[in-house]
């Protein structure tokens, strides 16, 4: 099934909870009567969707505060190069000549244009994510030329050394928690296979999108809610310049797994990664290396490794990530099965290296 509304969760402690989205309605002119409904698939933000009076139909988020500010004018820029390319994007509003509000202890504020479509949290078959690929490739393509600034996102991204080093930190600093023993456990087995990981610093670094997940695209509605037409990609607090490896390594290990990405296993669907990669790889003008496409093939290992260091560390921390009162007594349990299926994808991922980059054509 596509992505629908669901009632309010809990969150992390920076809580999407009683969060009053009129003021910063107000902010934005050229809105009649605006109704805000909360979304609550996401695991950062506050995200409603708004519609107003005309039927005009808008995005409206409240940024976490783990985000730095400039990440605004990031995806201002970017997605204003995106439209010059001719690529679907979404367009932010403008208030007092800004494109957010700033209401001070109230939050920071965005509101976007809402494009139309359905988005997945689960794969539904290969051409629908052989189409996926092709949407990423035109995205990637149109920022070849890209070259004003990227500003950081406010929290180390990518950084798989500095998330060891919380991972370690975090041990020493919260025995008490509950999740510990559990977290200690796994956490052998994360820090081992981390040495083990190659570098992608030899490749070139790339304007990369950074949070590739399924539902971070939208497809068209079809009948069968199996669309495998793309529309446009959403979400772009993590734009960055990074090897591409990393992009290619967070769609596959979303796009490519038949359970949920919060599930303490995982089902690496090979044909599903072999559909991705041929769309991946067919549009996109810059032709790798050998470099570029060894670290491509090494990117669902590197990237699903890393978040699971970055769930481990959080189930103890419980400060990042949304969470799911319905099934889990507290965030840290929440985060340690997420922690634990992207453990699993990683060790079925290092399993098919050689099959994937043979197909890759990097074996």
């Amino acid at each position: 099934m596509g992505r629908r509304l669901r009632p309010e969760k809990r969150t992390h402690p920076d809580s999407r909870n009683n969060v009053n989205p009129q003021r910063a309605l107000r902010s934005f002119a050229g809105l009649s009567d605006p109704v805000a409904t909360l979304i609550t698939t996401g695991l950062i933000h506050a995200t409603f969707d708004v519609r107003d009076a005309g039927g005009d139909r808008f995005i409206l988020q409240r940024m976490s505060p783990v985000f730095s500010p400039r990440v605004i004018d990031n995806i201002q820029n970017v997605t204003q190069h995106l439209r010059a390319r001719g690529v679907t994007t979404f367009e932010l509003a403008i208030s007092d000549g800004k494109p957010y509000a700033d209401l001070g202890e109230d939050g920071l504020w965005r509101l976007m244009t809402c494009l139309p479509g359905i988005s997945f949290d689960i794969p539904k078959n290969a051409d629908q994510l052989n189409a996926a690929g092709n949407l990423v490739a035109t995205f990637h393509r149109a920022l070849l030329d890209y070259d004003a600034p990227l500003h950081s996102i406010g929290f180390p991204f990518h950084d798989t050394q500095q998330h060891i080093k919380d991972l370690q930190l975090a041990l020493r600093e919260c025995e008490g928690h509950p999740c510990y023993p559990a977290v200690k456990l796994l956490s052998e087995g994360l820090l081992a296979e981390a040495d083990l990981l190659p570098s992608l610093s030899s490749a070139p670094d790339r304007v990369i999108h950074g949070d590739l997940k399924l539902n971070n695209l939208l497809f068209e509605p079809a009948g069968d809610e199996t669309s495998p037409s793309p529309v446009a990609l959403i979400d772009l607090d993590t734009l960055a310049r990074m090897p591409l490896a990393y992009d290619w390594g967070d769609a596959l290990r979303s796009w490519c797994n038949r359970l949920p990405e919060d599930a303490p296993e995982a089902e690496l669907d090979i044909t599903f990664a072999e559909a991705a990669v041929d769309g991946l790889m067919s549009t996109f003008d810059a032709t790798p290396d050998a470099a570029e496409l060894n670290s491509l093939t090494f990117g669902l290992e590197v990237v699903s490794l890393e978040l699971s260091i970055r769930f481990a560390t959080d189930a103890l921390r419980e400060t990042h990530w949304a969470w799911d009162p319905k099934r889990f007594e507290r965030a840290g349990e929440h985060n340690m099965s997420r922690a634990r299926g992207q453990f699993d994808l990683y060790r079925q991922a290092k399993a098919s290296h050689g099959e994937r980059a043979r197909h890759m054509g990097s074996g």
